[in-house]
């Protein structure tokens, strides 16, 4: 029986997603979201190449398990649809590299990389968005949608869930539009006004914790969750994650929005007392792991935080320490002489200077570069201008 209440399913999850995925929905009372011959576009966090098991993208099981569950309903069409970050040359290896697309063949679906459709575009439609924005067609040309991704923390946003999720439905420029022309988070959420999906899952099985969403550690949480409502479902996982409404800018702004009232959700299966973990914040992980590690990054999209992180942590593992110079990235202009100016955007915004060029610089050209300028140098440690 439907309620006025929104209504947030958790229950402990060991990965056998056929087992617990049905009891979750029925939890969740989404049966019957789907009518007879209808067609479903499922959209998975698939945001880069990278193995599940890593918790970087969503595991194939939950979406080929998904897939028999919207059968079960009596689904027509069934498409898996996702685009990753900007700058991924040949998209559709998030498909073919990750196992994705084999896993939805053997369920008998298609599978589309989001990039090579057409786009619907809205013009002035938030002031919290960029004046044009692209969204796939792939939305809109299907009767339901379901977005399914995972509990990961972030570099930007603190935690990736339900609401950011559908970002991945954006066109690629307009995605670096996010981080370089908007408030981020504010964008988010007047994106979940453009898309509602019918049905919104978070997978916490393996979760991320650390320098999410791709560069962080695999957290061990053992949970599942689903509602109709995306700002719900993230209301009930951010605080299972040791995270306060408040703290996450998107569900903040959420809340403040109308979109979601955190004190009136129905919280059904597992009792948030009993799924309640405390993640490690992205930069709680990047002190523990870069001490002394000095950079700027006012302005930087995701994608170049998240390879230079990367870059400095694989580095370090290495046992090769990070040059002693401001490392700059994004916007801000750097005013240390010595600075290591890196990527397109601190190019231009840094003209005349030396830069690693690249939208973002791939990671080897990374490695290779802060490789070669050389050791930490003792007799440094002042914090560069606009540092975090």
């Amino acid at each position: 029986m439907r309620t006025d209440q929104a209504i947030v399913a958790a229950l402990k999850s060991n990965g056998d997603y056929p087992a617990v995925l049905p009891r979750l929905l029925a939890l969740a009372d989404v049966e019957g979201i789907i009518r007879p011959g209808e067609s479903v576009l499922i959209k998975p966090n698939l945001h880069t190449v990278a193995d599940w098991r890593t918790s970087s993208v969503v595991n194939l099981a939950l979406v080929a398990a998904l897939i028999d569950w919207c059968r079960a309903q009596g689904a027509g069409e069934i498409l898996v649809a996702d685009g990753p970050f900007y700058g991924l040359a040949q998209p559709e290896r998030i498909f073919t590299e990750t196992g994705m697309a084999q896993a939805v063949e053997g369920k008998g679906a298609r599978w589309a990389v989001m990039n090579r459709g057409g786009w619907r575009t809205f013009r002035d439609a938030s002031p919290d968005l960029p004046p044009t924005i692209r969204l796939s067609e792939l939305v809109f040309t299907h009767d339901r949608l379901i977005s399914v991704t995972l509990a990961k923390t972030h570099i930007d946003c603190l935690a990736t869930l339900g609401m950011k999720n559908l970002k991945g439905c954006l066109h690629p420029e307009d995605k670096r539009a996010f981080h370089q022309e908007v408030d981020l988070n504010r964008a988010l959420v007047a994106l979940n006004r453009l898309i509602r999906p019918d049905l919104t899952i978070v997978d916490g099985t393996l979760g991320m914790e650390g320098m999410g969403p791709h560069a962080g550690t695999v957290a061990h949480w053992g949970y599942i969750f689903a509602g109709r409502e995306a700002a719900a479902v993230d209301a009930v996982v951010a605080p299972g994650m040791g995270m306060e409404v408040e703290e996450v800018r998107t569900l903040r702004y959420a809340v403040e929005a109308g979109m979601v009232d955190p004190t009136g959700i129905e919280v059904r299966g597992e009792k948030p007392s009993a799924f309640r973990r405390r993640f490690e914040r992205p930069y709680e992980a990047m002190l523990r792991r870069l001490p002394g590690v000095r950079l700027s990054m006012q302005g930087a999209c995701s994608a170049c935080k998240l390879y230079l992180i990367r870059a400095l942590c694989e580095e370090a593992s290495a046992g090769v320490l990070p040059p002693d110079r401001c490392l700059v990235i994004g916007k801000t202009v750097a005013e240390d002489e010595d600075a290591l100016v890196l990527g397109k955007c601190a190019g231009a915004t840094n003209p005349g200077r030396p830069h690693l060029p690249g939208c973002p610089p791939r990671l080897d050209r990374l490695k290779a570069y802060l490789k070669e300028q050389g050791p930490a140098r003792p007799d440094s440690r002042a914090p560069c201008t606009g540092a975090i």
